[in-house]
């Protein structure tokens, strides 16, 4: 009777510790390639079988190795102009509230890092977040200051999930708002309130953070409503705060006849003031219910961001995913 061949077996003839042996059969992330495939290559040819019980006992002993200290904080990371620039926006600094308190729930702890202007300090973060054991990583959104800036993540040990847009992060998981069924979301509910001319206004480079969806699902609608193309064309403004902004807004309204506006811009109620019939607005970015439009549901977002991360973290004590998951938070209307 032949002798079994055990992962001893395979280790001395692959030049090995019977541990790396182990991790390159589990697909190991911390095994090279091709060494993995040297290994796994050789026990086939020796007629390797795994034993069950020590496969599970390994697979745990694996996953509970040095939980308290990857798990007990992890990263937010940005590329914003500055740190001041990014803590004063309304929107992430809501989203950074409820990804905290989602991760604080489970006790673990948000360490916000400024990447610097244009990536800058992107390396120097990323050593200093290795040192420190830090593996999990949120990628914030980029600022609407610039054309669109990707988070080049370094190689290393580290489990991403990033809050788009989804364009931007084709190899890492994505968690961010269903801007398409949202827009349809808020025009059902307008067409509903008797509206028929709806127009949508927007920032200009929420164009490519939204992947242009607002824009496609507004001509969609449109359409279905029975509108010509080019009827009710979009307003995307280079900059709202521009003081021609308001007189652009006001001009764009007045020539397409708009009964309705679909937007995501803090300004349309002070600029429809001035208006002798105003259009009502429906917006995106809800703050409380003093606001009608769609509530982004900023706090599911942050937990199955938070959910999302902690399961790559421990999948990726075993192997990786290959395929990156993209999840779309839709929203609800409310009302003012």
């Amino acid at each position: 009777m032949q002798p079994r061949v055990t992962l001893k077996t395979i280790a001395a003839e692959a030049g090995l510790s019977a541990q790396a042996v182990s991790m390159a059969l589990r697909d190991h992330h911390e095994i090279a390639p091709a060494t993995r495939e040297r290994v796994q290559a050789l026990a086939r040819d020796l007629g390797y079988t795994p034993d069950p019980g020590l496969r599970a006992l390994a697979d745990y002993r694996t996953r509970r190795r040095g939980v308290s200290a990857r798990w007990s904080e992890i990263a937010l990371v940005h590329n914003w102009e500055s740190p001041a620039a990014f803590r004063g926006d309304v929107f992430h600094r809501e989203l950074l509230r409820h990804v905290t308190r989602a991760a604080e729930a489970r006790g673990i702890r948000v360490s916000v890092h400024w990447l610097g202007a244009q990536g800058a300090r992107t390396a120097s973060v990323f050593h200093l977040l290795r040192n420190r054991g830090i593996t999990g990583v949120f990628v914030a959104p980029p600022a609407l200051t610039m054309e669109e800036p990707r988070v080049e993540i370094p190689r290393g040990p580290f489990q991403v999930v990033t809050f788009g847009p989804g364009h931007l992060y084709r190899d890492h998981h994505t968690v961010q708002s269903d801007y398409y069924e949202n827009l349809r979301l808020a025009w059902r509910m307008l067409t509903e309130r008797g509206r028929r001319r709806i127009g949508l206004a927007h920032h200009k480079r929420q164009g490519w953070r939204t992947g242009h969806a607002w824009r496609a699902a507004h001509h969609v609608e449109a359409l279905a409503a029975g509108h010509v193309p080019g009827d009710l064309p979009p307003l995307e403004l280079e900059d709202p705060s521009a003081p021609e902004a308001r007189e652009t807004y006001r001009a764009w309204v007045s020539l397409h006849h708009l009964d309705a506006v679909i937007s995501s811009l803090y300004e349309l109620p002070d600029w429809n003031r001035a208006l002798k019939r105003p259009p009502e607005v429906a917006t995106f970015n809800v703050r409380g219910r003093n606001s009608q439009g769609i509530d982004l549901r900023l706090d599911q977002m942050a937990e199955t961001a938070v959910e999302l991360l902690l399961l790559e973290m421990q999948r990726s004590l075993v192997h990786r995913t290959a395929l990156p998951f993209r999840v779309l938070i839709p929203g609800r209307w409310v009302d003012a």
